[in-house]
């Protein structure tokens, strides 16, 4: 049985160094080496029997109120450094790199990140500069996506809440579970699912969506049948229930080692829809909790051997083939 982990981050020092350095990047509280010590990542994975891990850059935040100019310089920059630490452990690593933005420039970007670097997919974000993905300008990264059959790594970006939103972590807790969902009913209700076919994996479980399936459904049809009490809702005329297109998702396991939130988000998306991703090295013992627990959910949740042996590897291997 093979295990990939299909949603870890890291940056590597000589990025980070460069955030400080050349753009004024005010520096990350704490020590942030944890996110670049390889001889620790690997060392855990051997531990846990984790055969390869899907890298992703860390910080999305990093690029909210960034110019285009030196978004696109540190895009570059990333995405080359995530793929020379798949280079040096070709076995252990799949490399995927990341789009912050639309734009010819991105886009180029992104083609970069498929034809020449060789990466298996490009992380992008729920939101662009406070803007809903489903606008028409950003169409663009869904375009490229069908066009590469390269799959999307979608992670929440900070909700603007509340200004006491931080204050306990809510903001990260659940603002940006609440994020990826409402991404997601733009994708679906936006047209864009329609329109595109492009693999798509939503980081935390797809967030509120499994839990509330019945919900979208019930509510898409009251408004049908009630127009004159919902003349504020424009509804697209979809050709199946509603809950199906949120159904093409694929979405992680990083519920933190929850049995009962993984087998909601099994129940809803799909045995061939849910891939094992932890987190790491975020959450208690830098990552290793929630590899350890994650694993223990997969083998405790209420499936049969070979959707465990799906969800741990087989269905990410499918993805990225």
């Amino acid at each position: 049985m093979t295990t990939i982990d299909a949603y870890t981050h890291v940056l590597t020092e000589e990025f980070y160094d460069t955030l400080l350095a050349e753009y004024d990047f005010q520096g990350l509280s704490g020590d942030p080496s944890f996110l670049w010590d390889l001889d620790r990542r690997l060392d855990d994975m051997d531990e846990f029997g984790v055969d390869r891990q899907v890298l992703t850059l860390a910080l999305p935040p990093l690029w909210r109120g960034m110019d285009d100019e030196t978004a696109l310089e540190l895009t570059r920059l990333a995405n080359d450094e995530v793929r020379s630490i798949a280079d040096q452990y070709p076995d252990r690593f799949v490399p995927v790199g990341t789009i912050p933005r639309v734009s010819d420039e991105f886009m180029a970007e992104f083609d970069r990140c498929i034809e020449d670097l060789d990466m298996a997919g490009v992380q992008m974000f729920s939101t662009i500069e406070g803007e809903p993905i489903d606008r028409p300008e950003f169409r663009p990264l869904f375009e490229r996506a069908e066009r590469h059959d390269a799959p999307l790594w979608m992670h929440p970006q900070l909700h603007e809440w509340y200004d006491w939103a931080s204050e306990y972590m809510e903001h990260r807790l659940f603002g940006w579970p609440f994020d990826t969902t409402l991404a997601l009913s733009r994708l679906v209700f936006g047209g864009v699912v329609d329109e595109y076919d492009f693999d798509l994996v939503a980081h935390h479980g797809g967030g509120m969506v499994p839990f509330y399936g019945g919900r979208i459904d019930s509510f898409y049809q009251t408004r049908l049948d009630y127009p004159e009490n919902y003349a504020d809702t424009d509804l697209p005329d979809l050709d199946q229930p509603v809950s199906d297109y949120f159904r093409e998702f694929h979405v992680d396991t990083a519920v933190s080692g929850s049995v009962l939130a993984q087998e909601c988000a099994t129940g809803f998306f799909g045995d061939e829809k849910v891939v094992f991703g932890t987190d790491y090295p975020f959450g208690p013992g830098r990552g290793r909790a929630w590899i350890e627990q994650g694993l223990d959910a997969v083998a405790e949740m209420d499936a049969s051997d070979e959707t465990r042996e799906r969800i741990l590897g087989g269905n990410l291997e499918d993805l990225v083939a």
